[in-house]
């Protein structure tokens, strides 16, 4: 994919000082000051979505001329249908294996696991988060003395409507 203009990707932006350089050079922080500083980091963040969203589409066209490479190559189509006639053959007797009584009920408890480790790590995240803003602290020490950095992050969903 040609981008039009190089200049899309350049994102400008504008150095600040934070509150501490301005206290020692007594200049107060002003409404003004703090609503640009908002607006520059939002026209920040739509720059890097509006990028994203063109590396996105870059991929895709980058990874389809990829597969076709391969897909083209009759040597590697032929691989390819014998490969998927194997694995056609290998999930029909894992399924023969699954529906075994002492087998479905090792699935089941797979299963529940797992949903009970994501429920316990949901809540984990969200008691870090609260032991955090308490504290103020950005780690923990583990009872086997281990320290470990409490982590953060952010994301952007799309959202339905």
């Amino acid at each position: 994919m040609i981008l039009d203009d190089p200049q899309d990707d350049i994102i400008e932006g504008e150095i600040t000082s934070d509150e501490s350089d301005n206290e020692s050079l007594d200049v107060p922080v002003t409404g003004d000051d703090q609503a640009s500083a908002m607006l520059n980091l939002e026209e920040l963040i739509k720059n890097h979505i509006e990028s994203i969203d063109k590396l996105k589409l870059e991929i895709k066209a980058q990874r389809e001329m990829l597969e076709d490479s391969f897909n083209n190559n009759p040597t590697y189509h032929e691989h390819d249908e014998r490969v998927k006639e194997v694995t056609k053959a290998k999930n029909s007797v894992r399924q023969e294996i699954a529906k075994q009584p002492s087998v479905a009920t090792l699935n089941q408890k797979v299963k529940d696991l797992r949903f009970d480790m994501n429920e316990k790590s949901k809540t984990l995240s969200d008691l870090l988060q609260d032991y955090h803003e308490q504290t103020g602290a950005s780690s923990i020490e583990t009872r086997d003395g281990k320290v470990l950095e409490i982590v953060s992050t952010a994301k952007l969903v799309r959202r339905t409507s």
